[in-house]
């Protein structure tokens, strides 16, 4: 087992959770979503566009695998989401408030990405569930 010594900007080793079980991580990962939903708004706007249309696969008859399907698919935009707001949080820390042009291309790009994240989940959701 390769043992590698990472160090963060003031020199500490990673804290233990590096290399932890996959309990903690599962943990680690829960508390991810948590502190997604309670600080971003897009992300609780995005929860209730999944559960709406589960709820509405769900009125609409549609085979339990398709109900699965709608809810998979609709996780897409809460996952790239997710990464654009942590993306923009070390973007932020690492640079400040300062304006770069190319900081405002990189956000506009993580913005892109979640647009067509929105456009493709939903657009597939929308297509199994009328379709």
């Amino acid at each position: 087992m390769v043992y590698y010594n990472y160090k963060w900007k003031g020199g500490v080793d990673l804290p233990e959770w590096k290399n932890g079980g996959l309990l903690n991580k599962t943990r680690y990962s829960l508390n991810g979503l948590k502190a997604a939903f309670l600080s971003e708004k897009a992300v609780r706007n995005e929860c209730a566009a999944l559960f709406c249309l589960v709820l509405l696969a769900l009125v609409m008859r549609r085979p339990l695998t398709s109900v699965l399907t709608v809810f998979l698919v609709s996780l897409l935009p809460l996952m790239v989401e997710m990464i654009n707001t942590a993306m923009e949080t070390i973007i932020d820390l690492e640079f400040g408030p300062t304006y770069r042009e190319e900081i405002r291309r990189a956000k506009d790009m993580l913005s892109a990405a979640v647009f067509l994240s929105l456009i493709i989940a939903y657009g597939t959701a929308l297509k199994i569930i009328f379709f």
